[in-house]
Parts: structure tokens; C-alpha cells; sequence
């Protein structure tokens, strides 16, 4: 059974039976004002519900980030047609925007979907940030070298092989015994 954590500004029982009668249960839910860290406290949803009521930029944002951090897919449900709020909710993080009624049948495979989207693009993020980690190690590592080529005179595969044993010396990466040897050098 897919987990939701509902948020919205008024009661709609009709939304909440809608969810139940595709499956979907409803552990919390609370207003776009409240203090989304405090209410997934004890709660593990599978995905956060936005209700269209509840749709204020600010607070859409803010939940958007936090959900990114605790990996929980935002989806919106609402009656805006507005294109610049629909890019601007995507681009704060929402995994999927849904305009107008679905039918308690689509309900939950649009939430799946949602959840492995939001997954995908996660991934994806993850990926690049350690991809661009690794080529600032690798920068830094060229750096260091050059450093270390200048001031014992050796060439590069001396240089790399020096770095190499320090690093392997303290047990830390090659990227952080070239960034801390950049930095020292940098102070002197």
C-alpha cells in the first residue's frame, strides 16, 4: 500500500476517499504552513500530496527542498493552468504537476510513476555531483603535481607516486592529500 502525506489549506474529504479508494493510504496530513520536518517525524510516506489550495510559491519551494533532502517525491494536484507556475513548481522540485480531476483508477499509477521519476532524477543528481567531485580531485591532483614538480624537481609520474604515498600513508583519497598540498602551498 503506497504511503501519502497530504498537504493542504482546507478539509477535502472527497480527495482523502478518492486516495483510499485507489489504495492509497493517507498517514498524515497536515497545512502548508506547518513545519513539514516536525509532521514527517515518525511517518515514512511514500510520496507528499499537494493539493491545489495549497499551492503558494513560498511554501511550495521550501517543501520542495526539504523533500529533496529527506528523498520524498512532491506531487501537485490543482485546477492552475498557469504555465509559469507550472515551470516554476517543476523547477522547485516537484515531480509531477497534475492540472484538473483523475480518476481514483489513475490515481495510483500517476503516484507511482511520480515516485520513479522523482527516483530517476535523483540518481541522476547524485551521479553528477560525484562526477563533478571526482573531476575537482582530478584538477586539484594536476595541480599538486605541478606543485610538487616545481618544488623537488621531479617529473610527473615522481610527482604522482609521491602524492600516491601519502595519501595511502594517512588513508585518505589522492584528491584530498592534492587539495590539502594545494592549500599549504597557497598559504606559504
Amino acid at each position: 500500500m503506497l504511503n501519502v502525506m497530504l498537504i493542504r489549506d482546507e478539509q477535502n474529504d472527497a480527495l482523502r476517499d478518492k486516495l483510499q479508494a485507489a489504495g492509497i493510504h493517507v498517514v498524515a496530513e497536515i497545512s502548508p504552513l506547518a513545519d513539514f520536518a516536525a509532521a514527517l517525524a515518525g511517518i515514512r510516506p511514500d510520496v507528499v500530496l499537494v493539493s491545489s489550495d495549497a499551492s503558494c510559491r513560498d511554501t511550495l519551494e521550501g517543501l520542495c527542498m526539504r523533500s529533496h533532502d529527506s528523498a520524498l517525491p512532491v506531487v501537485m494536484f490543482t485546477n492552475d493552468n498557469d504555465r509559469s507556475f507550472m515551470q516554476a513548481s517543476i523547477k522547485a522540485g516537484v515531480a509531477a504537476y497534475v492540472v484538473g480531476e483523475v480518476p481514483s483508477a489513475r490515481l495510483l499509477s500517476l503516484l507511482d510513476v511520480a515516485i520513479e521519476r522523482f527516483a530517476l532524477e535523483r540518481s541522476r543528481r547524485l551521479e553528477l555531483n560525484d562526477t563533478r567531485r571526482r573531476l575537482a580531485e582530478r584538477q586539484d591532483v594536476e595541480k599538486a603535481k605541478g606543485i610538487l614538480m616545481k618544488m623537488h624537481g621531479v617529473d610527473e609520474d615522481q610527482a604522482y607516486r609521491m602524492l600516491r604515498k601519502k595519501a595511502m600513508q594517512t588513508q585518505r583519497r589522492i584528491g584530498q592529500i592534492a587539495a590539502a598540498l594545494i592549500e599549504a602551498h597557497t598559504f606559504l
